[in-house]
């Protein structure tokens, strides 16, 4: 009797044990992922980064099952959305954009919370794109050529808008400054919607701004394109020059856009989000509207994405301290 009610006693336990093993609130049994997924996108509602990452979120939706939800945390030059990425919790359920004005701050004399190659962890660099030179329709400058010259003489005031400090807009101007040798003032805004306004009503006469937001006004003709910042023609408007090729030999700037996770994601969740979101850039519909915002598709691996950012942060640095630039 005494044997059996052992017997029975350590059943019971094992049992138990069991059962308690099964209720742990554990990752072990659940397949990647398993609810919600937050993407913090750091620039306001509208722009370049907002279209191309709720583009992507509602694609990884499709793919996984489960929502990508979008929260906005523009400020301070993108700053603000991905010091919110890198404190995140590095559970897989927190990504975010990355653009290069981030790979810009590491640089910059007043430092960001974070880090961009030690607090985050790269999951897809998504496109490559590039800014355009744009002015006042009542600029008397028709050319690259011509607007040195009016920066030269001195006959008018010019200054130059952009998107925020720090941001490829923003160095598309010092870089323009240095290599032309004269002197717009820089007029940052808390984004390229405010910017843009200014430019068309003639209170700032020179703007850089990415081409997907400056398309529609050069269309209107209610801003006047000279040229673009990359190494590249557009092919939005290819019949639009380079900033080289339009008399400032040697001149190139290019952005880019990326996805990225707090340092720290589960291998398994990064496998999945590397592997599905080069599925979504790879898909028709979002390599047609990649093009027509006026980008190019890199879909760089996560790998390969690190490597890049890297990269991005010393030649950005170059650029710093070429520029003088600052952030204050």
């Amino acid at each position: 009797m005494k044997t059996f009610r052992r017997r029975l006693l350590a059943s019971v336990l094992a049992s138990t044990a069991v059962i308690s093993l099964l209720a742990l609130p554990t990752r072990a049994g659940a397949e990647y992922p398993d609810r919600p997924i937050r993407m913090i996108i750091p620039f306001p509602t509208g722009g370049l980064t907002d279209i191309l990452g709720r583009i992507v979120a509602k694609k990884l939706s499709e793919l996984g099952g489960q929502p990508v939800v979008v929260e906005t945390r523009q400020g301070a030059g993108g700053n603000v959305g991905m010091e919110a990425i890198a404190r995140a919790k590095p559970d897989g359920y927190t990504i975010g954009m990355i653009i290069t004005s981030h790979a810009i701050n590491m640089s910059m004399p007043i430092k960001p919370g974070y880090d961009v190659t030690k607090d985050i962890a790269a999951i897809r660099i998504l496109s490559t794109s590039n800014n355009i030179l744009v002015v006042n329709p009542k600029v008397p400058a028709t050319s690259v050529k011509e607007l040195i010259a009016l920066g030269k003489s001195g006959t008018m005031p010019l200054n130059f808008a952009s998107s925020g400090n720090g941001t490829t807009p923003h160095f598309s101007g010092e870089l323009f400054n240095k290599m032309a040798g004269i002197n717009m003032k820089h007029v940052p805004y808390r984004g390229a919607g405010p910017a843009m306004v200014d430019v068309i009503g003639g209170s700032v006469e020179v703007m850089f701004d990415a081409i997907s937001t400056a398309a529609p006004q050069i269309r209107d003709g209610k801003v006047r394109a000279l040229a673009v910042t990359g190494a590249k023609r557009s092919p939005v408007f290819p019949d639009i020059p380079t900033i080289d090729e339009a008399g400032l030999p040697g001149y190139a700037i290019d952005g880019w856009l990326g996805l990225v996770a707090p340092a720290g994601i589960p291998p398994d969740a990064m496998a999945w989000l590397d592997k599905q979101v080069g599925v979504a850039m790879r898909s028709p519909e979002i390599v047609a509207k990649v093009e027509e915002l006026g980008m190019v598709v890199a879909n760089l691996d996560a790998q390969a994405s690190t490597v890049f950012i890297a990269n991005e942060v010393a030649k950005w640095a170059s650029i710093v301290k070429l520029t003088g630039a600052t952030n204050d």
